[in-house]
């Protein structure tokens, strides 16, 4: 078996970040040229970049009050919103099979673009945009993408827009001028802020309703006509569960990682 397929059920905006890094970076011994497509879903929260300042991307103080969790990821990239009315997806890539490009634009057109085919064959009119290596529905943003590339593998994740909560997403993502500044951790301060941009959601630009199920499927037939193998359903490593459970406890769950550390000044 060259793939496997996870499907998650865990809403845990921290646990599925744990898993995501997990998922890339344990060595699978004499499985390590397995590739890896994860489907998941999060209650809502606002998942920023890994060189991005918190208080640069969210209102803190209304994601505090409505119980929004903030979760940092570890990639790059810009802060977006997740709530159930979200598909994400994970990508873990191993770099000896030749459709596996060696570049993250590269890696995007190849696998973003496979995702644009998907949503086109259920008739829904995307477009892959390179420059911002997302996908675009008559110009609006329906995806935000991230990704990493070390030692033989390249790991891409995302999101799609198919019926989130947008004036929470809004609401979220609008930082007030005045509140806590966080540095990224004890020394530095600089931030890679976010592009703003117009978003919408799948549902909003389809006549007929699609269900985040049939999205899925179309994206794994095209993934396979792609690669030229079957996506088998498949399990987690022992080594894979253990890791992802010492990220949630030592990282994801802590402010220190997913806030940074209080600046003794507002701005």
């Amino acid at each position: 078996m060259s793939w496997r397929l996870l499907i998650e059920d865990n809403l845990d905006v921290y646990a599925n970040l744990s898993l995501d890094e997990a998922i890339a970076k344990t060595d699978l011994g004499e499985k390590k040229t397995l590739n890896t497509v994860r489907f998941w879903q999060s209650r809502r929260a606002v998942v920023i970049g890994r060189f991005q300042c918190i208080h640069k991307e969210a209102d803190l103080n209304y994601c505090q009050e409505n119980d929004i969790s903030i979760a940092r990821r570890f990639t790059g990239g810009g802060a977006v919103y997740h709530d159930v009315g979200n598909l994400n997806f994970s990508l873990r890539l191993h770099q000896s099979h030749n459709y596996v490009p060696r570049g993250l634009k590269e890696l995007y057109q190849v696998f973003i673009g496979i995702v644009t085919k998907s949503l086109n064959s259920l008739d829904i009119p995307a477009k892959f945009d390179p420059i911002g290596s997302c996908i675009r529905i008559n110009d609006k943003k329906i995806s935000g993408t991230a990704g990493w590339i070390k030692q033989g593998i390249s790991f891409i994740h995302g999101t799609l827009l198919v019926d989130a909560d947008l004036d929470m997403l809004q609401r979220c993502l609008s930082p007030p001028e005045s509140q806590q500044v966080y540095l990224r951790d004890r020394t530095r301060i600089r931030c890679m802020e976010s592009k703003r941009d117009t978003v919408t959601n799948i549902m909003n630009e389809v006549e007929n309703g699609l269900t985040q199920d049939e999205i899925r499927a179309a994206i794994i037939e095209n993934l396979e006509a792609l690669v030229g193998v079957e996506i088998e359903k498949g399990h987690l490593t022992a080594e894979e569960k253990n890791t992802a459970q010492a990220l949630y406890d030592s990282q994801y769950t802590k402010p220190a990682w997913n806030l940074g550390t209080p600046a003794e000044f507002t701005q």
